[in-house]
């Protein structure tokens, strides 16, 4: 994949972590529908359904998607409709929407596995992955608590894996 698509070179550490969680997902839970959100040229997983707020002209054109702002709930998708819902490195791009974003992930998927920037230090403070701590995400996630954190990266650009199984639907 690195070799034929630039944009994964040092960023496939973390994303085969990410698809390893995916895999014990499948194997365990019978995975048969995945939706992932901003695949920037393919799926991480082979037949995903993918969302993106626009069309990438660089995206498979063999793959299924959806043209959807993810901050715009609800998202046109029926409740649980997918087994996996797979956002990698996305959500910090949500703005101040990732409640309202996870809160669409429970109802329509049981599973989920999202990774993010954790305590990044970027030039320009505005930036969407400037300094996201730990306590941040899993406020975004709250109630719910992963089943699982797993580290992708360390250091300066450290990433986090959180893996969330039968995700609770979310009450009105």
């Amino acid at each position: 994949m690195v070799r034929a698509f630039p944009y994964y070179r040092g960023r496939w550490g973390y994303m085969s972590a990410a698809l390893a969680q995916a895999g014990m997902l499948i194997r365990d839970h019978d995975v048969q529908t995945a939706l992932e959100l901003g695949a920037p040229v393919a799926p991480i997983l082979t037949g995903a359904h993918v969302m993106d707020y626009k069309a990438r002209p660089e995206l498979d054109p063999t793959v299924q998607i959806t043209i959807q702002d993810a901050t715009v709930v609800p998202w046109p998708f029926e409740d649980k409709q997918f087994d996996l819902f797979i956002a990698l490195q996305v959500f910090e791009h949500l703005k101040d929407r990732q409640p309202e974003a996870f809160r669409e992930v429970r109802r329509i998927a049981k599973h989920a596995v999202l990774s993010l920037p954790i305590d990044w230090v970027m030039d320009d403070p505005r930036n969407c992955h400037h300094m996201i701590p730990e306590e941040r995400v899993l406020s975004w996630f709250a109630p719910v608590k992963p089943t699982r954190v797993i580290e992708g990266t360390k250091g300066k650009r450290r990433r986090l894996i959180y893996v969330f199984e039968d995700l609770p639907a979310p009450t009105v």
